[in-house]
């Protein structure tokens, strides 16, 4: 009997002390990005944020990167320890940024969607678009054959046209109803539900501007 229990005393001390097999697990991709993908930013040194978690709640650090072609991204601040950034040096105007965020867990790492946006402000591109505003529904109003209006966008060069966007709780995605619309006004039939829509201005050379999302119920 002792010597049975020895022996058991040995075999669940190795198994205590063999190693984990289990695999790191690479952490999620980064979301919620600010400033919203094509928005166009007053100040020159942006604010960037986002949200990113670990599937085994590992600490977490973040790299950015920037650069103004999304093949040509440079890293603009590394080794982050939380989810925001200030860009330390002036933006040029009137250009175009992209950006993505890369998450580490200390052992592995993965990289969130490329985003863009746009800085204000005369430049040898000219002046982007102004921000659309909606008029139109900003309400809860009931569903049906809704019309979508905003004021004109501003700048740009040549035509201005529109790309209204609409999303539905519980969709991932947003979804492009309708582009190139020249007028300051669009109708679209929609069903019952909680809802969220934005505009997109874009000008002759495809500069674009983004409206802020705005969120509605129709009953």
């Amino acid at each position: 009997m002792k010597k049975q229990w020895i022996l058991w005393s040995l075999f669940a001390l190795l198994v205590s002390c063999e190693k984990s097999e289990t695999p790191n697990l690479a952490p999620n991709k980064p979301d919620n990005m600010i400033p919203l993908n094509h928005a166009t930013c007053k100040s020159f040194r942006p604010s960037l944020s986002w949200n990113a978690t670990d599937p085994e709640k590992d600490r977490l650090t973040y790299t950015v990167w920037l650069g103004t072609t999304e093949e040509n991204l440079a890293i603009q601040k590394s080794d982050l320890e939380d989810p925001y950034y200030t860009i330390e040096e002036a933006l040029a105007p009137s250009t175009k940024y992209y950006w993505q965020i890369e998450v580490h867990d200390g052992t592995s790492s993965i990289k969130g969607e490329v985003m863009s946006f746009g800085t204000e402000g005369t430049g040898v591109s000219g002046d982007l678009p102004s921000i659309p505003k909606a008029l139109t529904p900003i309400k809860d109003i009931a569903a049906g054959n809704i019309e979508f209006s905003w004021e004109a966008s501003t700048k740009g060069e040549g035509e201005i046209v529109y790309l209204l966007y609409t999303k539905r709780s519980g969709d991932t995605d947003f979804t492009l109803v309708k582009g190139d619309i020249a007028t300051t006004s669009y109708h679209h039939e929609m069903e019952a539900g909680t809802w969220s829509w934005y505009l997109e201005a874009k000008d002759s050379r495809g500069q674009v501007s983004q409206g802020q999302i705005v969120h509605i119920t129709l009953y």
